[in-house]
C-alpha cells in the first residue's frame, strides 16, 4: 500500500462520501475512485460497503486502516525528526501520560533523560487514556504511562510495571475535621467533594465503589478532572478528593492535605509503561529505565519519610 493509497483510505473513512475525500485530498472524485478500485481489485477483496451517496468501511477494510494510520504516523514521526534535526536537536520522543505519572515518575524520568540527551526534545500530552492508547497504536506517540484495570489492559503493547500507584483519600488541611480521628463514610458524604467528571473511568469506579458501601452519593460537588485546580481549591476550601498516590504524598509533605486511613481501592493495576512490541529505539529503551530508577526513588523515599496520615 502507498502513501498515496493510505491518504485515500483514510479519508474515505473519516468522510464516508467520495465526493468529501476528495476534497479534503484536494483532488478530483475520479481520482480517488481509481485509488479505491485499484486497493480493493489488488486484495481482490471489498474494503467499503456503497449506500447510496454514503460509504461504510469492511471489517477488512478496518484492518488495513489501521495500517494506513501507522504509514501517516511514521511519515509524520519521520517529519518531526528532520524538523527537530533542522532545529538542532537530536529527535522527539513522545511520551503520553495520565495523572498518576504526573507527580513524580515523569518530571524525575525527564529530568534525568534530558541530563543524558540535552538535544532530545520530549514531548508530554495528557489526553484521556482511551485516547492516549490509539495514538500509541497508530505510532503517534512512543510511549504511554498509565494504570489500567486488567479486564482493560490493551491488546498489541509491551507493558512493563514500574510501581503502585492506589488511590488515597485526602482531606483539606484546614477543613473543620481534619483533626477528627475515625470519621465514618457517612459523615464524609455529607460534606463538599471535588468529583471526577461523568463519563470518565475514574467517575465511574468511584461511583462503585460508593455503590458498594450502599452509600447515596455525595452531592455537593466540584466536577474536575484537572489535579492542579482541585489542589489549589483544596487550599482555598475545606474538600475531600480522591487522587493518586503520589498526588497525596506531594501534597501532605507541603502542607495543603491530610491523607485519610479509609480504603479506596479503585481496582486499578500499578502504574506502567505500555510500547508498540516491536523493537523500541534507542531513547524508549533508556527512558523506560530512567522510569524504572524513578519508581524505586519513590519507593525508597515513601519507606524513609512518609507523611503523617491522620487517624
Amino acid at each position: 500500500m502507498s502513501l498515496r493509497h493510505a491518504r485515500v483510505l483514510l479519508a474515505l473513512h473519516d468522510t464516508g462520501n467520495a465526493s468529501l475525500a476528495a476534497e479534503l485530498l484536494h483532488v478530483t472524485q475520479p481520482a480517488v475512485s481509481k485509488t479505491l478500485a485499484e486497493l480493493e481489485q489488488g486484495l481482490g477483496q471489498t474494503l467499503f460497503l456503497r449506500r447510496g451517496r454514503n460509504m461504510h468501511i469492511t471489517p477488512i477494510g478496518r484492518r488495513l486502516l489501521s495500517l494506513a494510520r501507522k504509514i501517516e504516523a511514521d511519515l509524520h514521526r519521520a517529519a518531526g525528526d528532520v524538523a527537530t534535526m533542522v532545529r538542532g536537536a537530536s529527535g522527539e520522543l513522545r511520551i503520553g501520560a495520565t495523572n498518576a505519572a504526573l507527580a513524580r515518575l515523569l518530571p524525575t524520568a525527564i529530568t534525568s533523560m534530558k541530563a543524558e540527551f540535552p538535544q532530545l526534545t520530549l514531548s508530554v500530552r495528557t489526553h484521556a487514556l482511551r485516547s492516549l492508547f490509539d495514538d500509541l497504536l497508530a505510532g503517534r506517540l512512543d510511549m504511554v504511562i498509565a494504570r489500567v484495570m486488567p479486564q482493560d489492559e490493551p491488546l498489541g503493547l509491551q507493558r512493563h510495571p514500574l510501581i503502585d500507584q492506589p488511590e488515597r483519600l485526602t482531606m483539606s488541611a484546614h477543613h473543620p475535621l481534619a483533626r477528627t480521628p475515625h470519621l465514618s463514610w457517612e459523615t464524609l458524604s455529607r460534606q463538599r467533594w471535588i468529583w471526577h467528571l461523568p463519563g470518565t473511568r475514574t467517575r465511574m469506579l468511584m461511583d462503585r465503589l460508593w455503590q458498594r458501601m450502599q452509600l447515596p452519593l455525595p452531592t455537593d460537588l466540584i466536577e474536575s478532572g484537572d489535579l492542579m485546580l482541585a489542589l489549589k481549591l483544596m487550599r482555598q476550601i475545606p474538600l475531600i478528593a480522591v487522587v493518586p498516590h503520589d498526588v497525596a504524598m506531594n501534597a501532605a509533605r507541603d502542607g495543603t492535605v491530610v491523607i485519610l486511613p479509609h480504603d479506596v481501592n479503585l481496582g486499578l493495576g500499578p502504574l506502567s509503561a505500555w510500547h508498540l512490541p516491536d523493537t523500541p529505539s534507542e531513547a524508549v529503551e533508556r527512558f523506560q529505565q530512567l522510569l524504572e530508577d524513578a519508581a524505586r526513588q519513590a519507593r525508597g523515599a515513601d519507606v524513609a519519610a512518609p507523611p503523617s496520615i491522620e487517624d
